[in-house]
């Protein structure tokens, strides 16, 4: 077994995003990290489809009915839309809109949330 298996990876790139959350006023270090956790997002999907048996685990297991699975593929929808609604705020941001650091905090916070709910079920269901 690999010691980068995509639990770890995707664990390791939510402690980078932890620590960018917590650096807001370090331009050069946040929006890097938020923006690779995005991309990182982004590519995964297309990493398992391409590299996992996915047909198997899915169809033939059975796991395409498991609750834990909807609730995964739930979580990542949400993160999805929270990580698109980031991107948005933080253009509104500097683009000189100060009234949008609010609703970009909170909305950090959510993506916080579901992005490690995310991570905790892929490594259940793995």
């Amino acid at each position: 077994m690999s010691l980068f298996t995509p639990f770890s990876v995707a664990a390791l790139s939510y402690l980078f995003m932890l620590a960018a959350y917590f650096r807001p006023k370090v331009r050069a270090f946040h929006m890097p990290v938020m923006a690779a956790s995005i991309l990182f997002d982004i590519s995964m999907p297309f990493y398992l489809v391409t590299h996992r048996h996915w047909w198997h685990r899915l169809v033939e297991q059975g796991d395409l009915f498991s609750f834990l699975a909807w609730m995964h593929f739930g979580l990542i929808i949400t993160t999805y839309a929270l990580e698109a609604a980031q991107v948005y705020s933080a253009v509104r941001i500097l683009k000189g809109q100060s009234e949008a650091r609010a609703t970009h905090h909170l909305q950090g916070r959510a993506l916080l949330m579901a992005r490690g709910l995310v991570i905790v079920t892929g490594g259940f269901w793995a």
